[in-house]
């Protein structure tokens, strides 16, 4: 019995031992499953409330690409986002649902912001970051997130993140693109200064093309693109790969080593690493500014100090110049009658001046009719319908055969504006209103034609700019310019020397033209040229020596009419050699161009495809000849004091510091 009784007591010992076991295995892997799912909770909670992080920054970067500043109040730093602590505008509490989890989110701005001397807040980007040397604008931001599970109100995870929105002028760089950018001259060729395209770049040459500035290249929203390929993106010209590409790279010991030419091929980052990173590819997209921007009602229409208008809509029994009011109700755009009658009282700089330009007696599609132009004096701003336009390859009964133009005296619009200044700045949004006006850089003028083919992709509408060598006005007394940038959403045409230099380069303004299509007119034009209906060229188009001193921001074509790898093969664009469109014979003259070349879409209300230099037209016509082109970046841009008024700017962000707080 003993025996039996010491073996009950020993079962009873190895199952107590037993449960005490499992117990502790039970234990365990309770802990353990619990402290998995609160790693799995914490790790879940942690991507959420960083994901609601990069939400944030990006709805800050997006108010600065709209031209404007983030604005608002912050909650109080105690107990934020609670009730009654909110804070507004766009630094209020935002909640967002993000992995099954509620993300609290809310920014601090940075008191260094509003300092009211802006200078404080321009750097020039240091050495060693992407952009080094440009100039930029610089706020800082924090955001704070923090991510709550269902039913619980205590956080799984709470973030910080201080972050930098730099806004950079795109008239600091030779050629920035937004789209697919070819680089294929015949001659030599030698371009001073930065390139970067949100696209894919294209290098090639017939002779050598040289860079002499950092190339970067971004890819396209969405994610596709920014590829570096060397040759040719059309079909249209064999060999597709030729000449030389040579890139400076920044070591004396290696001036300008070539890109190899081996048909068109897509050249690796890991061989563009031997350039010491001046050629960046693959990068994340750069935030330019949207179309709207430069559309009638944007940010530019809005700004401008003087909007003028031809207006042709349908009801009126002649059409007409006007002053448009800035304010547009209901997408209708409205006549300012006062600024009207005192624009169209204001007369050209010379009297009597010579007009190039006529009234036809009849335009197909024109609503109502141009009346004459006076006989005995030319106004600043008139009208015309004369210019034959060989580039729409149309013939005289088609509408686009010429263009309904806007015409403008600059400097007898700059006189205009000094001697009516009391007026004609009463619709101005500076509150200083007076030629050498400082608001934005200087002054912006706004031009358009109003008329029932505004929208369409062959408007055959612009606006022409003429007495433009000196941006000054010629009356005593007049102060000379900040700068002057002229923008349209139609085609700009210049005609002659446009903002030269003059004695030791003393002239010469900060000015840039922005279009859908920018149009170049040598000093040789005449009323021959801008009547003349086809046939030789004889001395009809002859071209002659003209110089632009102007950054450039305009729509361009595209090779195969897409961007991406689809347009390979196709109808060549021009390439930024053919940026500017030409009509005349500029056999072996000189057009000399100092600025910056900046493209963000492809033409809204431009609808021909570019065409071969003496290609016949409809009317066996030649369209144009190339010129000679002493093409250069402005380096005066480098100054930003130097930049055009309301340079557009494209936006990125720096992430300068991420904190996670376990405090709380």
């Amino acid at each position: 019995m003993k025996q039996h009784g010491f073996a009950l007591i020993t079962v009873l010992i190895v199952l107590a031992v037993l449960m005490v076991l499992l117990t502790a295995h039970f234990l365990t892997t309770s802990i353990e499953l619990a402290t998995t799912r609160a790693t799995t909770d914490s790790v879940t909670g942690f991507y959420a409330a960083e994901a609601g992080l990069n939400v944030r920054g990006e709805l800050i970067r997006a108010v600065f690409q709209g031209y404007n500043r983030p604005a608002g109040a912050s909650p109080a730093a105690a107990d934020p986002c609670q009730v009654g602590n909110l804070g507004s505008g766009n630094f209020a509490c935002q909640n967002f649902s993000i992995n099954n989890r509620t993300v609290v989110t809310y920014v601090v701005e940075d008191p260094r912001n509003n300092d009211p001397n802006d200078s404080a807040r321009m750097l020039t980007i240091p050495p060693g970051e992407r952009f080094a040397g440009l100039n930029a604008i610089q706020y800082r931001y924090s955001v704070f997130s923090k991510a709550l599970p269902p039913n619980d109100d205590r956080p799984e995870a709470i973030l910080e993140m201080v972050f930098r929105s730099r806004l950079v002028p795109l008239f600091q760089f030779a050629a920035f693109y937004n789209k697919d950018l070819e680089i294929l001259p015949g001659p030599d060729m030698t371009l001073n200064g930065r390139v970067h395209t949100n696209g894919d770049l294209y290098l090639n040459s017939n002779a050598t093309l040289s860079i002499t500035g950092d190339i970067t290249v971004s890819e396209r929203p969405g994610g596709t693109g920014g590829t570096l390929f060397r040759g040719r993106k059309d079909g249209q010209i064999n060999p597709i790969c030729a000449g030389f590409v040579r890139v400076d790279d920044g070591n004396p010991a290696t001036p300008d080593p070539a890109i190899d030419c081996d048909g068109r091929r897509a050249v690796p980052q890991s061989e563009l690493d031997a350039w010491n990173g001046r050629i960046e590819t693959g990068l994340e997209t750069l935030t330019v500014p949207p179309q709207e921007t430069f559309d009638i009602a944007g940010f530019y229409w809005r700004e401008a100090d003087l909007r003028v208008a031809l207006d042709l809509r349908a009801g009126l029994a002649n059409a007409r110049v006007i002053v448009p009011n800035r304010e547009v109700l209901g997408g209708v755009v409205t006549e300012n009658v006062a600024l009207t009658s005192t624009l169209n009282s204001c007369l050209a700089a010379t009297q009597p001046a010579q007009r190039y330009y006529s009234i036809r007696s009849s335009h197909p599609g024109l609503v109502g009719r141009l009346p004459a132009l006076s006989t005995t004096a030319v106004r600043a701003v008139e009208y015309s319908n004369s210019l034959r336009n060989h580039r729409q390859n149309a013939t005289d009964n088609q509408r686009t055969s010429h263009t309904l133009m806007l015409e403008v005296d600059t400097r007898a619009l700059l006189n205009c504006l000094h001697q009516h200044r009391t007026v004609l700045f009463n619709d101005s949004p500076s509150v200083e209103r007076r030629l050498d006006d400082t608001s934005g850089g200087g002054l912006v003028w706004y031009f358009t034609v109003l008329g029932p083919h505004a929208n369409d992709a062959a408007s055959g509408y612009g606006a022409r700019l003429r007495n433009s060598s000196r941006l000054s006005a010629t009356v005593p007394g007049a102060p000379a310019i900040n700068g002057l940038t002229v923008v349209s959403d139609q085609a700009i045409y210049l005609q002659g020397d446009f903002n030269l230099d003059g004695p030791q380069r003393g002239h010469w303004r900060p000015a840039a033209v922005m279009a859908d299509t920018v149009h170049i007119l040598s000093n040789n034009w005449s009323k021959t040229a801008e009547e003349w209906v086809g046939g030789g060229w004889g001395a009809n188009r002859r071209a002659s020596a003209t110089t632009v001193n102007a950054a450039f921001l305009a729509a361009t074509n595209s090779t195969g009419g897409q961007e991406g790898t689809g347009g390979q093969g196709g109808a060549y664009s021009g390439g930024l050699e053919n940026y500017p469109w030409f009509h005349e014979n500029w056999d072996s003259i000189p057009f000399n161009y100092q600025g910056s070349f900046v493209s963000l879409e492809r033409p809204c209300r431009w609808g021909a495809q570019w065409s071969w230099p003496n290609t016949p037209t409809g009317t066996g016509s030649p369209r144009y000849e190339a010129p000679t082109r002493n093409w250069g970046y402005d380096t005066r841009f480098n100054n930003v004091a130097n930049l055009p008024p309301l340079s557009p700017r494209f936006v990125y962000l720096i992430q300068e510091r991420f904190v996670r707080d376990f405090s709380r």
